[in-house]
């Protein structure tokens, strides 16, 4: 075989070991809820949370809003509300009261909320007509 094409392949398959292997470091975020962020058996790790916005109490930096957990298909709402804090540079267009957001960050039991460094809207055509609001929520204790 020619030398070149050794050369090659051995320097793509280098190519793609090194990709999965910075794959599997860097992957591994968990997804939680926020009912577990508040409990005990959350070890202060780095998630992500879907939630959807109930109350927007700052847009500026860092932007503050009140979120509610979305449940799974078919689950009742339970008293899951959380306070976030985006520390994030930009924050994206469609955060308004109603928006189904994905955040990742930790949970920062000293000031009661989920400190978020990365923040996605979903599209509104995803979630319109599935508002969680405060009133189908029950009150925290």
């Amino acid at each position: 075989m020619n030398t070149k094409v050794i050369v090659v392949i051995v320097l793509f398959v280098l190519a793609v070991g090194g990709a999965v292997a910075f794959a599997l470091t860097q992957g591994g975020i968990e997804y939680r809820t926020i009912p577990e962020l508040t409990t005990g058996s959350y070890g202060g790790e780095r998630v992500k949370v879907k939630a959807q916005v109930v109350e927007i109490q700052s847009e500026f930096k860092p932007t503050r809003f009140t979120a509610v957990d979305i449940p799974a298909e078919g689950a009742q709402p339970g008293n899951a509300i959380c306070t976030v804090i985006y520390e994030g540079d930009d924050v994206p267009q469609g955060l308004k009261k109603a928006a189904h957001v994905t955040m990742e960050g930790r949970y920062d039991a000293a000031r009661g909320a989920f400190v978020a460094t990365l923040l996605q809207t979903q599209c509104p055509s995803r979630y319109e007509g599935k508002e969680l609001t405060p009133a189908n929520v029950a009150p925290q204790p």
